[in-house]
């Protein structure tokens, strides 16, 4: 494999996740590519470009190797250029020509909280840029080191802490990935509740700071309502909050840390909620509609219906349900002939799936409630095979995305918040948007519901531009940025701001949030260190 691919790819380094047959014919007769640009778009290439050159001095290098030992503070280029990057579609395009821009100039591998601290200690000391690294799943920008620096992989620290039953409670370091804390709590009856879909390639680090939501948000929250307390470390000292239930101690200093994207310091510990979990508990079910508005008005009726809620709770709109019929092998089957005598028809149909989690009493009841609105607004059961389905895939059908990208297809997303009252007419116009480019799907669905609105999250495919790629997709890309928020969108749900979104938040949040975020970092990061280069917005 081509050491470039290795840096860049989604999912493990061991893995090649190839094209199920009906994903490929799909592709193929979807999108006109030419065999000629698919043979030439590289794959991954043996040598990375040369790096920018790093200015550290052998004075400083020698003083970061006493605090961590020889081998756990490299130079090497390619653990440079491995963690610089993250999984946003120019970088990764621009990997696969050994292409590497705004490189961190040494990678430091701390194995404790005090070898953080001694870290950033000399980091200010020096003014020399930190950013933190988690597993590098980030999608906008945020682990580009353009002022140059040191990136602080923090898998090392990985450890659980305590796992308290009494309070519900779990603390670990925050370079815990999510397959490790969840195996660990579901050998005791317990789960953390947060599922990405980068769940696999990440860090509970990683999912305060970016202020994530898993698939499951819906009934478990996204990580403001998992996060009891933190750690983090900071240029101007230790930040270390109580795993207090509630508190009217004054504005939560610690809550700083969630969506901080690195800017105010190192988040090396964190207490989370955890809930008792049996899977065989679990009520689950899909329901298909005539139509999108009839399967969003069946969520909000369930979402303000004040008589629980599910867990997972998801709708595909029109084209993405169709393409999903496509590419499943669905589309033409006994199934999808009954489904359209039926009415319910391609081009309109929607796919909803539900799952409730808990108490075996209130999953039934919760789940009858669900079913009878939906039978309401004319939703039909299709049973829990669907979503049974969708599980099978829903970590794996992300690393596709390399396989797609081989074959000469531009493949990205942007998600965002919206009420209800605006849903219709941002779904509406942002499709309208993408759509009037040529030979270009758009595929959205709701994955995370709450009473006052939803999220919506976009996928758009389409042919690469053979002449200028990366030009035609920051255009592209930028005018759906601008679509979505003129139509109530806001910025991001749950992927975060990075430097990718940075350009529009000042007008998302306004100048005196700008203020005083620069004022909190000023107060934090004195000699401002920590993830410099524009994250969230900031100088």
């Amino acid at each position: 494999m081509a050491i470039t691919r290795n840096i860049y790819k989604w999912g493990s380094a061991e893995v090649e996740h190839s094209l199920p047959s009906h994903t490929r014919s799909f592709i193929e007769s979807q999108f006109n590519v030419s065999s000629d640009f698919k043979s030439a778009f590289p794959k991954g290439v043996s040598e990375i470009k040369p790096l920018r050159k790093s200015k550290l001095s052998t004075s400083a290098i020698t003083k970061f190797k006493k605090i961590l030992g020889p081998n756990s503070f490299q130079l090497d280029p390619l653990d440079r250029a491995k963690h610089s990057i993250g999984k946003f579609y120019t970088e990764i395009y621009n990997a696969r020509f050994g292409k590497f821009e705004d490189v961190a100039e040494a990678v430091a591998y701390p194995r404790s909280e005090e070898e953080v601290q001694k870290l950033v200690l000399l980091a200010n000391e020096l003014k020399l840029p930190i950013i933190p690294f988690g597993a590098g799943s980030s999608v906008t920008k945020a682990l580009q080191a353009p002022n140059g620096g040191i990136s602080i992989d923090l898998s090392k620290l990985d450890k659980v802490i305590e796992f308290n039953t009494i309070d519900s409670t779990v603390t670990v370091e925050a370079g815990i990935k999510g397959p490790v804390l969840e195996a660990f709590l579901n050998e005791k009856g317990y789960t953390c509740g947060h599922f990405p879909q980068s769940f696999e390639f990440s860090t509970v680090g990683g999912w305060i700071a970016a202020k994530g939501a898993g698939q499951a948000s819906t009934g478990y929250g996204k990580m403001e309502d998992i996060l009891l307390a933190l750690t983090a470390i900071t240029p101007s000292g230790k930040i270390e909050s109580k795993p207090y239930p509630a508190a009217s101690i004054g504005p939560d200093v610690f809550k700083f840390f969630l969506g901080s994207e690195g800017i105010f310091g190192v988040i090396t510990k964190a207490t989370l909620k955890i809930r008792k979990f049996d899977p065989q508990n679990s009520t689950k079910g899909s329901f298909i509609f005539k139509d999108f508005q009839s399967a969003v008005e069946t969520m909000r009726e369930v979402m303000q219906g004040g008589f629980g809620k599910p867990h997972f709770f998801r709708i595909q709109d029109p084209e993405e349900t169709d393409i999903s019929f496509k590419m499943s092998g669905v589309e033409g089957s006994f199934a999808d002939k009954t489904l359209t005598f039926l009415g319910y028809k391609p081009n309109s149909r929607s796919l909803m799936h539900v799952i409730v989690d808990g108490d075996p009493d209130y999953s039934a009841f919760v789940f009858k409630k669900i079913k009878k609105i939906a039978k309401k607004r004319g939703g039909f059961s299709t049973g829990s095979s669907p979503v049974q389905k969708w599980l099978d895939q829903r970590y794996s059908s992300a690393y596709l995305r390399d396989s797609l990208m081989d074959e000469g297809i531009r493949i990205d997303t942007l998600e965002t918040a919206v009420t209800w009252s605006e849903l219709y007419g941002l779904w509406d116009n942002t499709r309208k948007y993408i759509k009037s480019f040529p030979n270009t799907s758009c595929m959205v669905h709701i994955s995370h519901a709450y009473e006052n609105g939803a999220n919506l999250y976009f996928i758009f495919l389409s042919p690469m531009d053979v002449k200028n790629e990366i030009g035609s997709f920051t255009s592209f890309h930028k005018g759906i940025i601008d679509t979505i928020h003129k139509n109530g969108g806001s910025l991001s749900h749950h992927h975060g701001i990075g430097r990718m979104l940075a350009p529009w938040m000042k007008s998302e949040v306004g100048e005196s949030t700008i203020q005083a975020l620069t004022a909190v970092k000023k107060s934090l990061d004195p000699k401002g260190i920590m993830n410099p280069g524009g994250t969230l917005g900031l100088k």
